[in-house]
């Protein structure tokens, strides 16, 4: 990496940052094991099973990715983990709407924010060209 190039900074700052967001999130997550696990889970009925097994799953894969990511180790195992981990966001949120009944404006306003995040962990995975061609 060349420290003079600020596509190349930029894209370092950008992943360590993105990848630290995911750890701390996840780790979170973890902390607060008891909301998360009731909100993931509540309204899903019959289905709530496989909600508490994600609510396990979803910060592991998030502190697992993020932290692959942070590192710059193994992208396509950060890709697959990180992306499965943000991608059920906003899947999981119109799924909840689609299985509870709640109102989609609701809904819609938490799973946008993780759309960011995947635009974001998209660019954060696929560094800007110079930092390409400057050997990062």
């Amino acid at each position: 990496m060349h420290w003079t190039s600020s596509s190349a900074v930029s894209s370092l700052v950008l992943r360590v940052s993105v990848g630290l967001s995911m750890i701390f999130i996840g780790i979170t997550e973890y902390r607060d094991f008891s909301p998360f696990v009731a909100n993931m889970t509540d309204g899903l009925g019959v289905a709530s099973m496989l909600g508490t097994v994600w609510a396990y799953v979803f910060p592991a894969l998030l502190v697992f990715g993020g932290g692959l990511l942070a590192i710059g180790r193994y992208p396509l195992v950060a890709a697959w983990t990180g992306g499965v981990a943000l991608a059920s966001v906003p899947a999981g949120m119109l799924l909840k709407t689609v299985m509870t009944g709640l109102p989609l404006p609701d809904m819609l306003a938490t799973a946008t924010p993780a759309l960011v995040w995947l635009v974001v962990f998209y660019f954060a995975l696929n560094p800007f060209p110079e930092a390409v061609e400057s050997g990062q």
